[in-house]
C-alpha cells in the first residue's frame, strides 16, 4: 500500500512570512500616521521607523531571537505593537521543539523589558493587573504557548513522517531480500531438477557417436535419452506449473492442510510424487524404504550411463519425513552428477545407515578412469556452475543435518550427511 502524497501547502514559507510581515507593518504605520508624535524621532520620521520594524519578521523561522529583541525595543520606544505577538509566537514555533530553555528566558525578558517603570503604575492594583493582562498575557505569554503548541505539533507530524518513510525504507528492504531469496532458492530449484537429468542426456548422447555401428546398442542409447529427456521436462512442468499457479494449483494439498507455497520443496516433491503415482493419497505420510527406492532408481540412471555405482543399506529403513527424505534424495543426486562431471568412470559407492537418531547418506567415489571428456570447441562435455555443494549445505542445514565432503586420499570425493529422522520442530499429524 503506497503512502499517499501530501498536500501542497496553500502558501510558500516565504509568502508566509511576507504576509505577516505586512499585517504587523500596515497597523503600526496607520497608528503612527494618526499620532506621529509617539517615538523616538520627528513625527515625520516615526511611521518610517514604525514600517522599519516589521521588517525583521522576515527572518523569524532563523533567528526568532533577533527578531523577539527588535519587537521589543519598538514596543518600548512606542513605535509598533504589533510585531511582539508574532515575535514571541516564531519564538515558540521554531526555538520551542529544540530548546524550552531559552523559550522561557525570552518570556522573562519580555516581562522585564515591558514592565512600568513608573510609581504611578505600581501604586495602583487595577492598573497593574491591566497591564500585566494587555502588555504580557495577551501581547506575548498567549502567543508564545500558540507558538509552543504549533512548533510541538510539527515536530510530531515530521516524526511521524520519518517513522513512515523508515518503515516504508525496511518494508522494500524486507521485500527486496525476500525477493533475492526467492530468486535464490528457485534458482537451486532449477538445478536440482534438471542438472542430473541433463548430465545424464549429455554422457549418452556423447556415447551415441560411439556405437553408431551397432544398431540394437544404439537404439538402447537412444531410448534411455528419450527416457532422461521426457523425465527432465516433466520435473520441470511440475516445478514451473506450481511456479505460475500458486497453491490453487496444488492438487496434493488436502483439505485439513494449510495450502503449500508455489514452488516450495514440499510442493515439489508432492506434485512428483503424485505424478509417480497418481494413485496416492492427498498428504501422504511417509513409507519406510521409499528413500531407498527413490535412491537406486539414481543408481540405475548413473550405472546405464556407464558408471559403475553400488548402493549399500544398513539398518532397518524408516519412514523419514518430506524434507528429510527430500535432502538424502539430492545429496546423492548432486553427488552422482559431480562424479559425472569431475570423474568419468569413477567406482562409486553410496551407503545408507538407517540409526535410531540419524540417517547417514555417505557417497564417496575413486579417482576417475579417464579424464573429463571436452566438447567440440574444447570446452568441458559438462560444465559446472560450483554452486551444487553449497546449496546442498543450505538445504541439509533447513533439514536439521549436518554435511561434510572433501577429497579423499586416493584422488577420490566423499560426500557424508547426518539427517535427523524428522524434521526438528515440526508438528506431527495425527493419524
Amino acid at each position: 500500500m503506497t503512502r499517499p502524497e501530501p498536500r501542497p501547502p496553500l502558501l510558500s514559507a516565504r509568502a508566509a512570512d511576507l504576509v505577516l510581515m505586512i499585517v504587523a507593518l500596515l497597523p503600526a504605520v496607520v497608528i503612527s500616521l494618526q499620532n506621529p508624535y509617539l517615538g523616538p524621532a520627528a513625527p515625520w520620521a516615526n511611521p518610517l521607523i514604525a514600517a522599519v520594524s516589521a521588517l525583521p519578521l522576515l527572518a523569524r523561522r532563523r533567528a526568532p531571537e533577533l527578531v523577539l529583541a527588535a519587537g521589543l525595543l519598538a514596543k518600548l520606544l512606542q513605535v509598533s505593537a504589533f510585531a511582539v505577538p508574532v515575535a514571541y509566537c516564531a519564538e515558540g514555533a521554531y526555538r520551542g521543539p529544540h530548546s524550552r530553555r531559552i523559550v522561557w528566558a525570552s518570556a522573562g525578558a519580555g516581562l522585564v523589558v515591558l514592565a512600568p517603570w513608573n510609581a504611578a503604575a505600581w501604586s495602583s492594583l487595577r492598573t497593574l493587573t491591566l497591564w500585566f493582562a494587555v502588555n504580557f498575557v495577551f501581547s506575548c505569554l498567549v502567543p508564545l504557548l500558540l507558538g509552543l503548541y504549533v512548533g510541538q505539533r510539527r515536530a510530531v507530524v515530521a516524526g511521524l513522517v520519518e517513522r513512515a518513510e523508515r518503515a516504508e525504507r525496511e518494508q522494500r528492504l524486507v521485500a527486496e531480500a525476500a525477493r533475492e531469496q526467492e530468486r535464490r532458492r528457485i534458482a537451486g530449484q532449477m538445478h536440482d531438477v534438471v542438472s542430473h537429468q541433463v548430465s545424464l542426456i549429455v554422457v549418452h548422447a556423447n556415447a551415441l557417436s560411439a556405437v553408431t555401428h551397432d544398431p540394437e546398442v544404439t537404439g538402447e542409447t537412444a531410448q534411455i535419452i528419450r527416457t532422461a529427456g521426457r523425465r527432465a521436462l516433466t520435473e520441470l512442468r511440475e516445478m514451473l506449473g506450481l511456479l505460475r499457479d500458486g497453491p490453487a494449483g496444488d492438487p496434493d494439498t488436502g483439505p485439513g492442510e494449510p495450502p503449500t507455497p508455489a514452488g516450495s520443496d514440499t510442493a515439489e516433491d508432492a506434485s512428483g510424487a503424485a505424478a509417480r503415482d497418481p494413485a496416492a493419497p492427498a498428504g501422504r505420510r511417509p513409507v519406510p524404504g521409499a528413500a531407498v527406492d527413490r535412491i537406486a532408481e539414481l543408481a540405475d540412471g548413473s550405472r546405464t550411463a556407464g558408471l559403475p555405482v553400488t548402493v549399500l543399506v544398513e539398518g532397518t529403513p524408516q519412514p523419514l519425513a518430506e524434507p528429510v527424505e527430500r535432502a538424502a534424495h539430492r545429496i546423492v543426486q548432486e553427488a552422482l552428477t559431480n562424479v559425472h562431471k569431475h570423474a568419468p568412470g569413477a567406482t562409486t559407492r553410496i551407503q545408507l545407515l538407517f540409526g535410531p537418531e540419524a540417517v547417514h547418506v555417505e557417497v564417496v567415489n575413486g579417482p576417475p578412469e579417464r579424464s573429463a571428456e571436452r566438447a567440440a570447441d574444447g570446452e568441458p562435455l559438462l560444465p559446472s556452475g560450483g554452486h551444487g555443494l553449497t546449496g546442498l549445505t543450505e538445504r541439509v542445514r533447513l533439514a536439521g543435518g549436518t554435511i561434510e565432503s572433501g577429497p579423499t586420499g586416493d584422488g577420490g570425493f566423499r560426500v557424508d550427511a547426518a539427517l535427523p529422522p524428522s524434521v526438528p520442530g515440526a508438528v506431527a499429524t495425527g493419524a
